[in-house]
Protein backbone atom coordinates (compact mmCIF):
# COMPACT_ATOMS: atom_id res chain seq x y z
CA UNK A 1 0.00 0.00 0.00
CA UNK A 2 1.21 3.56 -1.18
CA UNK A 3 -0.18 5.46 1.73
CA UNK A 4 0.26 9.27 -0.10
CA UNK A 5 -2.01 7.00 -3.13
CA UNK A 6 -4.30 5.81 -1.05
CA UNK A 7 -5.35 9.22 0.86
CA UNK A 8 -5.11 11.05 -3.11
CA UNK A 9 -7.68 8.25 -3.91
CA UNK A 10 -9.90 8.86 -0.53
CA UNK A 11 -9.51 12.72 -1.88
CA UNK A 12 -7.59 13.46 1.47
CA UNK A 13 -5.19 16.51 0.90
CA UNK A 14 -1.88 16.17 2.45
CA UNK A 15 -0.66 19.33 4.44
CA UNK A 16 2.59 20.48 5.95
CA UNK A 17 2.13 22.53 8.71
CA UNK A 18 4.84 24.06 10.82
CA UNK A 19 5.60 22.24 13.61
CA UNK A 20 4.90 24.47 16.82
CA UNK A 21 1.19 24.22 15.16
CA UNK A 22 1.13 20.70 15.53
CA UNK A 23 3.59 19.77 17.89
CA UNK A 24 1.31 18.15 20.25
CA UNK A 25 0.01 16.08 18.07
CA UNK A 26 2.30 15.61 15.07
CA UNK A 27 -0.33 14.55 12.34
CA UNK A 28 -4.05 14.95 12.51
CA UNK A 29 -6.73 14.71 10.09
CA UNK A 30 -10.22 15.62 9.78
CA UNK A 31 -11.73 13.69 6.43
CA UNK A 32 -14.97 12.06 5.23
CA UNK A 33 -14.38 7.68 5.57
CA UNK A 34 -17.17 6.19 3.57
CA UNK A 35 -19.75 8.67 4.58
CA UNK A 36 -18.99 9.43 7.69
CA UNK A 37 -16.72 12.64 9.57
CA UNK A 38 -13.84 11.11 11.03
CA UNK A 39 -12.02 13.35 13.64
CA UNK A 40 -10.41 13.97 16.72
CA UNK A 41 -11.15 16.69 18.37
CA UNK A 42 -7.98 18.28 17.75
CA UNK A 43 -8.74 18.44 14.49
CA UNK A 44 -11.70 21.10 15.54
CA UNK A 45 -8.59 23.24 17.77
CA UNK A 46 -6.13 23.11 14.78
CA UNK A 47 -8.65 24.34 12.39
CA UNK A 48 -8.28 21.83 10.12
CA UNK A 49 -10.47 21.60 6.70
CA UNK A 50 -12.72 18.71 5.63
CA UNK A 51 -10.56 16.09 3.63
CA UNK A 52 -7.04 17.04 4.79
CA UNK A 53 -4.61 15.57 6.96
CA UNK A 54 -2.05 17.54 8.16
CA UNK A 55 1.55 16.32 9.86
CA UNK A 56 4.15 18.36 11.02
CA UNK A 57 6.64 19.45 8.51
CA UNK A 58 9.74 18.27 11.19
CA UNK A 59 8.13 14.99 9.81
CA UNK A 60 8.22 15.08 6.11
CA UNK A 61 11.00 12.69 5.94
CA UNK A 62 8.70 9.71 7.52
CA UNK A 63 5.88 10.69 5.33
CA UNK A 64 5.02 7.15 4.36
CA UNK A 65 4.80 5.64 7.91
CA UNK A 66 2.65 9.09 9.53
CA UNK A 67 0.50 8.67 7.00
CA UNK A 68 -0.09 5.05 6.86
CA UNK A 69 -0.63 4.89 10.74
CA UNK A 70 -3.20 8.15 10.48
CA UNK A 71 -5.27 6.30 7.22
CA UNK A 72 -5.27 3.24 9.93
CA UNK A 73 -6.52 5.25 12.40
CA UNK A 74 -8.95 6.46 10.50
CA UNK A 75 -10.30 3.17 9.25
CA UNK A 76 -10.46 1.93 12.70
CA UNK A 77 -12.30 5.09 13.66
CA UNK A 78 -14.85 4.29 11.35
CA UNK A 79 -15.21 0.81 12.78
CA UNK A 80 -16.35 2.34 16.03
CA UNK A 81 -13.67 2.14 17.97
CA UNK A 82 -12.47 5.46 20.57
CA UNK A 83 -9.74 7.50 19.63
CA UNK A 84 -7.37 5.72 21.73
CA UNK A 85 -8.13 2.43 20.50
CA UNK A 86 -7.74 3.33 17.14
CA UNK A 87 -4.86 4.66 17.62
CA UNK A 88 -3.50 1.75 19.42
CA UNK A 89 -4.45 -0.29 16.76
CA UNK A 90 -2.60 1.87 14.25
CA UNK A 91 0.37 1.63 16.35
CA UNK A 92 0.15 -2.42 16.13
CA UNK A 93 -0.30 -2.39 12.35
CA UNK A 94 2.57 0.12 12.17
CA UNK A 95 5.16 -2.06 14.06
CA UNK A 96 3.74 -5.45 12.42
CA UNK A 97 4.45 -3.82 9.23
CA UNK A 98 7.88 -2.01 10.16
CA UNK A 99 9.35 -3.43 13.30
CA UNK A 100 12.42 -4.65 11.14
CA UNK A 101 12.55 -1.09 9.25
CA UNK A 102 15.72 1.13 10.26
CA UNK A 103 14.03 4.14 8.86
CA UNK A 104 11.18 3.43 10.76
CA UNK A 105 12.65 2.52 14.39
CA UNK A 106 14.53 5.73 13.98
CA UNK A 107 11.40 7.41 13.55
CA UNK A 108 9.75 5.92 16.20
CA UNK A 109 12.52 7.27 18.46
CA UNK A 110 12.80 10.57 16.93
CA UNK A 111 8.95 11.18 17.61
CA UNK A 112 9.33 10.33 21.28
CA UNK A 113 12.33 12.49 22.13
CA UNK A 114 10.41 14.90 20.32
CA UNK A 115 7.41 14.48 22.36
CA UNK A 116 8.83 14.47 25.85
CA UNK A 117 11.04 18.23 24.59
CA UNK A 118 7.41 19.20 24.19
CA UNK A 119 6.38 18.48 27.59
CA UNK A 120 9.45 20.05 29.32
CA UNK A 121 8.96 22.63 27.08
CA UNK A 122 5.17 22.87 28.55
CA UNK A 123 6.17 22.40 31.88
CA UNK A 124 8.54 25.45 32.14
CA UNK A 125 6.39 27.71 30.70
CA UNK A 126 3.97 26.94 33.67
CA UNK A 127 6.22 27.10 36.42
Amino acid sequence: MNPREEAKKLGYKIKYVPHDIIKDYNACYNVVYRGSVIKPSAADKLGIPLNEIWISEKWRRYEKYILYHELAEIRYRALGFSGEEAHILAEFECIKLWKSDPVWREMVVELHISDIENMVKDVSKKE
